[in-house]
């Protein structure tokens, strides 16, 4: 086979298993799966949450990708893994908390020990895929970015597929034109930049083989010292509420906000994967910064008065760990022809988000009772530990067993 009808990586793994905004936002209550939660005080056992743990991207050079987000993003390089076997190796990259401390590793070691904080972190990476031989092949057309199709219009107009899906990842920053100049000055193109548009205040860098990346405002002074969070993965649904429930039933998710642009027909769904704990710790400290802005305000403008109404959730800008941002088109529900393009056939690019769980098997076979399908079951195939299901829009998502170990499966540990 060529390299350019190589399978993808979700498909190389599936081998190898078998082988071996002006709208008014609208809150709406949070939507926690509970089945881990009572199996645990049954057992009288500790059960985590599960957690977005990645979003995977192919790449068509990881030598280029990985310093692009090191550099641009200030992302870490915590573990990696290569197949040589089945052709691919993949990289995992966080935005680390100032202070962070990871197991050492680099492009050319990384070990056990940063297995199990890749399979313990409770941050997200974006976890980079290269297919071995793209970055030397004259004729690889480079990787399909998620935002043209049949679909789109103008510029972005193409004939296939015949809807996009994945649209991009996000950063927020304090200051997005100031990061934008940065970005700019470092080499970086843009898709759009924060004064283009209707949509200003906002930008979209690109990454070295097209990945568009919001550059977006973090809500209000949050104090940070980091420069920037990752901040949310987008997708394409065809059917918002009941994507929702999928993520919120049985991947714990918490649905923050809910905006609805009627005269535009889309939605957009905010989910965040956090405990009731960090969620709660999250709202005190929005409730603090609200008081103290509030007091602020009174002394320095006596005569103003202001309200607001808090329903305890945090806005998806004042999170570190990034929410998954769902699009919704009105309408694409009731189309029995609709189908969002995955990534996993041609054109391929994005390929799959995942979740941390304890006890895949147990998950799995809840999920599976009642009615997820698998592309992947956890017992299938050499690499166990892991299992692939679809969402209500086939987009495929992993589900990692915190325990799983591939050391010996991969070759460089």
């Amino acid at each position: 086979k060529t390299l350019q009808r190589s399978p993808s990586i979700c498909s190389r793994r599936a081998a190898a298993m078998d082988d071996a905004r002006p709208a008014k936002m609208q809150k709406v209550d949070a939507g926690v799966a509970p089945a881990p939660a009572e199996d645990a005080a049954r057992s009288g056992a500790t059960v985590q949450m599960p957690r977005f743990q990645q979003t995977m991207l192919r790449v068509k050079d990881p030598k280029v990708s990985v310093p692009f987000y090191e550099r641009n993003f200030e992302m870490k390089l915590v573990h990696w893994m290569k197949f040589s076997n089945w052709g691919f190796t993949v990289y995992f990259l966080e935005r680390q908390r100032e202070g962070q401390i990871s197991p050492p590793c680099s492009m050319e070691q990384t070990s056990v020990e940063c297995e199990h904080y890749l399979h313990s972190m409770e941050g997200t990476t974006v976890e980079l895929t290269h297919n071995h031989g793209t970055e030397a092949d004259p004729n690889f057309k480079g990787y399909w970015n998620g935002n043209t199709g049949k679909d789109a219009s103008g510029d972005l107009f193409a004939e296939t597929p015949a809807a996009r899906g994945f649209g991009h990842i996000a950063f927020n920053v304090d200051d997005v034109d100031d990061a934008c100049a940065k970005l700019e000055k470092s080499g970086v193109s843009f898709q759009k930049k924060p004064n283009e548009g209707r949509m200003k205040g906002l930008a979209f860098a690109l990454d070295p083989d097209g990945y568009w990346i919001e550059i977006c405002s973090r809500t209000g002074k949050l104090g940070w010292p980091e420069h920037q969070n990752l901040s949310q993965t987008m997708l394409r649904v065809k059917d918002g509420p009941r994507s929702v429930e999928f993520y919120t039933t049985h991947l714990g998710m918490t649905l923050l906000r809910r905006s609805d642009f009627e005269k535009w027909k889309f939605s957009l769904f905010f989910l965040a994967s956090l405990s009731p704990e960090e969620l709660r710790l999250a709202a005190d400290e929005r409730a603090r910064r609200r008081t103290s802005q509030k007091s602020r305000a009174r002394s320095s403008s006596p005569s103003s008065s202001s309200s607001s109404s808090d329903d305890g959730l945090p806005s998806p800008s004042e999170l570190w760990n990034p929410v998954l941002e769902l699009t919704w088109n009105h309408g694409t529900e009731h189309d029995a022809d609709f189908q969002v393009h995955d990534g996993n056939s041609e054109p391929r690019g994005f390929g799959n988000i995942g979740f941390l769980v304890d006890d895949i098997e147990g998950t799995c076979a809840r999920m599976e009772t009642d009615g997820v399908q698998f592309k992947k079951r956890p017992a299938d195939g050499n690499m166990r530990g892991i299992a692939f299901a679809y969402d209500p829009n086939g987009y495929w998502v992993e589900l990692i067993d915190r325990k799983a170990s591939f050391a010996g499966v991969c070759d460089n540990y």
